[in-house]
């Protein structure tokens, strides 16, 4: 990972985190051309690099939405929430 900018460097040895939108431009400029997301990933896995952070929402999420979904949902019924085991009596 000698290509990485040494900013980058320094933050992964300190235990920062490294985000991929990050790493990708320092790499494009290091190899002179442009290259895609999932090489980026393929890269940082062979070096096991492998600690990815989640979205922490998706971009077209509504939160006003997905509050009224959960008041107005309808609930569980009892038969969905069953086990599958057979009941005592049975």
């Amino acid at each position: 990972m000698a290509m990485l900018a040494r900013p980058l460097r320094v933050q992964a040895r300190e235990g920062g985190i490294l985000v991929v939108g990050q790493i990708k431009p320092h790499l494009e400029e290091a190899l002179g051309r442009p290259i895609s997301l999932s090489s980026v990933y393929t890269l940082l896995h062979r070096h096991d690099w492998r600690k990815l952070a989640p979205d922490k929402r998706h971009p077209q999420s509504d939160p006003v939405a997905q509050e009224e979904w959960k008041k107005n949902s309808p609930k569980r019924s009892k038969a969905s929430a069953r086990t599958g085991k057979a009941s005592p009596s049975g």
